[in-house]
C-alpha cells in the first residue's frame, strides 16, 4: 500500500474526532444531494473576487434566492486560494426547478457580470450524502472548520472497499463514536470518481488527536479485535489510487446563508 493511501487512512482514523453532541439516524429520510461549485480566482485578484462575491450574494438575498448557499475557503492544504460554494440538500427533480428559478431571477447573468471577471477556473459537482453510514448533527451552526479527506477510486476497484467502509461505519455507530465524533460520507458526481468524509470543528483546538484513537475505541467497545479493524482499514484503502486532506473554513461573510 502506498504512502498516500496510508496517509488517507490515518486521516480517517485521526481526523474523525471533532468533539460535539450529535444524533445520527434522523437524516436517513432526507434528500441527499448537494450542489457544489469550486472557484479559483485569477492571480492577484483574491480581494476583488471576494468583493464581487459579496455584491452577488447581496443580489441573491434581495431577489429571494430559495437556496441558502454557503461559501468556504481553504484554510489548510495544498489548495490555498480555492473557494467552494455549496447547498445541501435536495433531490434530483429539485435541480430542474432551481435551474428555472436561476434563469428567472437573473442570478446567472448577475454572477457573470460581477464575479466571473475575477475567476480563473471553476467546476461544478453534485455530491451524494451517505446518511445511512454517517453520524451528523442536526444543528451544525457552531462549526467554522470542516476537515475533508478525499480518496480517488482506482479504475479497477471492486466492491471490497465499499463493504469495508460500511463495516467500519457500522462498528463506529455501534460503539457510540458518533456521540462525540460526527462524520459524513459523501461521493462526487462529475469529474474524478471520489469518496469523501467530512468532520466538523468549532476551532483548531478541536482538531487535536484524541487520547484514544478510533481503532482502540472500537476494539474496546465491540467484538472486533484490533487486528480485524486494521484489516478493514487495509481493505478500505485497497480501492483507491490517492488521498488528500483539506480543512475548509466557513465564510459567512461571503455566503447567501445568513449566520
Amino acid at each position: 500500500m502506498n504512502k498516500r493511501i496510508l496517509g488517507g487512512l490515518a486521516a480517517l482514523a485521526t481526523f474523525v474526532v471533532a468533539p460535539v453532541t450529535v444524533l445520527a439516524d434522523g437524516h436517513e429520510s432526507e434528500p441527499n444531494l448537494s450542489s457544489v461549485w469550486m472557484f479559483v480566482p485569477k492571480t492577484g485578484m483574491g480581494a476583488e473576487f471576494e468583493a464581487a462575491v459579496k455584491e452577488h450574494t447581496a443580489f441573491r438575498r434581495t431577489n429571494g434566492d430559495s437556496r441558502a448557499w454557503e461559501m468556504y475557503s481553504v484554510a489548510v492544504g495544498d489548495k490555498i486560494g480555492m473557494y467552494q460554494v455549496r447547498f445541501c440538500c435536495f433531490d434530483w427533480a429539485d435541480e430542474d426547478a432551481y435551474t428555472a428559478e436561476n434563469a428567472d431571477k437573473n442570478f446567472g447573468a448577475h454572477f457573470g457580470e460581477t464575479v466571473m471577471p475575477y475567476v480563473e477556473r471553476m467546476h461544478h459537482y453534485i455530491e451524494e450524502m451517505d446518511w445511512e453510514n454517517s453520524v451528523w448533527p442536526d444543528d451544525d451552526t457552531d462549526y467554522r472548520y470542516y476537515g475533508v479527506t478525499s480518496w480517488v477510486w482506482k479504475e479497477d476497484a471492486g466492491p471490497e472497499s465499499g463493504e469495508a467502509q460500511e463495516k467500519l461505519s457500522s462498528l463506529a455507530m455501534e460503539a457510540g463514536w458518533g456521540e462525540e465524533n460526527p462524520w459524513l460520507w459523501h461521493s462526487r458526481v462529475g469529474g474524478k470518481p471520489m469518496l469523501m468524509i467530512v468532520t466538523p470543528h468549532e476551532n483548531y483546538a478541536s482538531m487535536a488527536p484524541p487520547e484514544q484513537n478510533l481503532v482502540e475505541f472500537l476494539a474496546e467497545r465491540t467484538d472486533a479485535t484490533a487486528e480485524e479493524i486494521y484489516g478493514l482499514f487495509e481493505t478500505f484503502g485497497s480501492g483507491f489510487s490517492s488521498s488528500d486532506f483539506t480543512v475548509w473554513a466557513y465564510r459567512p461573510d461571503l455566503s447567501v446563508a445568513e449566520d
